[in-house]
């Protein structure tokens, strides 16, 4: 991989000695390219950091539903009150 990027930059220098007016196109493509390779490197990062915290608030859920079993009863119990506070009918 090393060797086809030395040749590829070994050949655009080539080229714009050859061709001074397409030199700044070269150099234009080459940043387009490398903001496009940052930017993909920075979705990346963002994209597993954010499976990250989701994978983490999940197992912290669970380890809370685990030391404290009673919450979802007593989650559910208020629910139902509340909505019978609100709405009696549909309580």
């Amino acid at each position: 991989m090393r060797t086809k990027l030395r040749l590829l930059a070994w050949a655009l220098v080539l080229l714009a000695l050859a061709h001074p007016a397409f030199g700044s196109i070269v150099l234009d493509v080459l940043g387009i390219a490398f903001v496009m390779a940052a930017a993909a490197v920075i979705a990346v990062i963002g994209w597993a950091l954010a499976n990250v915290s989701l994978t983490l608030t999940g197992a912290s859920v669970l380890l809370l539903l685990r030391a404290f079993p009673g919450v979802p009863r007593w989650f559910r119990h208020s629910w139902v009150a509340s909505v019978a506070a609100v709405a009696p009918e549909k309580a």
